[in-house]
């Protein structure tokens, strides 16, 4: 080895050896601060200030390193922090080894427990309770559209979103068998309808079952012959099946995004999205009034999704909700003004919560 190497390498431990110190530093400041928010009830999880250290970070980023690898060093940099502030409790849809699952992972990693649910609706309500600090849920998927289920809880419940992610969707085929012998494929509808394209050209003869999710499937499938499920690699671990065929859905760019549901709002970071969900009288034109409303400050719709009413209090047959993420935050000025002329031309505007534009994990 040469001398050069050895320099390079023993310099190179030096400046290790400062890091960790550093971080432990941090961690002592960390915990301190979660011993200050705890005594004034403050949030444990604030993806406001979250996304402001790690985009300082960025921002101030020379190189080498790429951005994405020092908003990946800080992001678990902020993760491994909050855990010693509070063991957080999340709920999600269960059961484990799904996406939701996973995707709950990634925003909250090892500092966390998780709580899986039955339904999405129980997600809500163990939220709105407090018997978790953080619920996780699904509310698009690139190829199947939206997840109605989330949106209908939204006009009457007093969760909020508080931040988002997006994970790719990657479905393989699980069996204990070969290929050529599998009767039967169980999945969930969404993961079915995701891969129709492939089971249909590799497996047209073989039934297609619908299960309540794809850990679900990777159960019934361990347990019979010639039988398959379409789900992750962490569902065949679990259940002791193989992966017969890799990456099978119809779409390679396959994504579903997740709100993070909480109790708080999020301040402004100057980079912000924002949730409402709003009706509007029974008369022509009413739908264009309330969204001149928006164009005249121009502010920026990114989603609007409809959904009939029902359920919700007073809801007449007919109703209609209209949910809408728009950027900026209830803090700014112009988004302020706009939220304010809605409420005088709708019967009912609510804020469903605001969070960082930008998604440092993703």
């Amino acid at each position: 080895m040469s001398d050069e190497l050895e320099d390079l390498r023993s310099e190179v431990d030096q400046i290790d050896s400062v890091i960790l110190g550093q971080l432990n530093r941090r961690a002592e400041l960390v915990a301190r601060i979660g011993q200050t928010k705890s005594r004034s009830g403050s949030p444990i999880y604030q993806p406001a200030r979250e996304a402001k250290v790690i985009g300082r970070a960025v921002e101030a980023n020379q190189g080498p390193l790429s951005n994405s690898a020092v908003a990946a060093i800080f992001n678990q940099i902020m993760v491994s922090g909050r855990s010693l502030e509070k063991a957080l409790t999340i709920a999600f849809l269960g059961p484990e080894h799904t996406f939701t699952h996973q995707a709950s992972q990634i925003v909250f990693s090892g500092g966390a427990s998780y709580e899986a649910t039955s339904s999405i609706g129980e997600v809500f309500d163990r939220v709105e309770r407090g018997s978790v600090d953080y619920g996780v849920v699904p509310i698009e998927n690139s190829t199947a559209g939206t997840v109605g289920e989330t949106l209908d809880r939204f006009a009457e419940t007093s969760a909020r979103i508080v931040g988002e992610t997006t994970l790719a969707i990657t479905h393989h085929l699980l069996s204990k068998g070969p290929v050529e012998g599998i009767k039967v494929v169980y999945s969930h509808p969404q993961a079915l309808q995701q891969c129709r394209g492939w089971l249909a050209t590799n497996l047209p003869d073989a039934e297609q079952v619908e299960v309540a999710s794809t850990a679900a499937a990777s159960a019934r499938a361990s347990s019979e012959e010639n039988a398959a499920a379409i789900g992750l690699i962490a569902g065949a671990e679990a259940h002791g099946l193989r992966v017969a065929k890799s990456d099978i859905q119809d779409f390679a760019s396959n994504t579903t995004r997740f709100f993070v549901l909480g109790r708080e709002s999020n301040p402004s970071t100057g980079d912000d999205k924002t949730a409402l969900v709003f009706t509007v009288v029974d008369r022509v034109g009413a739908l264009h009034d309330t969204l001149e409303v928006l164009r005249n400050r121009n502010i920026n719709l990114s989603n609007i999704q409809t959904r009939p009413a029902r359920g919700r209090s007073h809801a007449r047959s007919g109703d209609y909700l209209f949910f809408v993420e728009l950027d900026g935050h209830p803090e700014d000025a112009l988004v302020d003004l706009a939220i304010a002329e809605m409420r005088s031309v709708c019967t009912l505007v609510k804020v469903l919560g605001e969070w960082p534009s930008k998604n440092y994990r993703d």
